[in-house]
């Protein structure tokens, strides 16, 4: 029996929701909705996202907010990810679900995706 999340339309999720083979930094963030881990890669480069992927095992709309903040981040410098709230990705969106808080927990693992990466540069 399929669940009402799994009738959430937005963007269709194409080959860019994948896991990377080379990354440098990852974000890992639980949702409340889906009750599944959504995973964020990125591969930064000189301070610029010249890749990113990531999973989500939850609804459609997890899948379709994580897959287009893939498309967004890609070739983006860091110092303009870091800036990017779910408002920001909601107008991105061809359907936002607002019943559901995926686009939250998709940005809150990008930023943790983000924080990882300062870390080891720190380190």
């Amino acid at each position: 029996m399929r669940s009402s999340m799994d009738t959430v339309h937005g963007n269709s999720c194409s080959s860019e929701l994948r896991l990377l083979d080379n990354y440098n930094c990852e974000g890992v963030h639980g949702c409340t909705t889906c009750k599944k881990s959504i995973r964020m890669q990125l591969l930064i480069v000189d301070e610029t996202i010249v890749d990113a992927g990531g999973q989500v095992d939850g609804c459609r709309y997890s899948r379709a907010c994580l897959t287009t903040l893939v498309k967004m981040v890609k070739g983006m410098s860091i110092y303009d990810a870091y800036p990017i709230t779910n408002e920001d990705l909601c107008s991105k969106l061809e359907k936002v679900n607002p019943k559901y808080d995926c686009d939250t927990f998709v940005v809150g693992a990008l930023k943790i995706a983000l924080r990882d990466w300062e870390k080891k540069q720190a380190a």
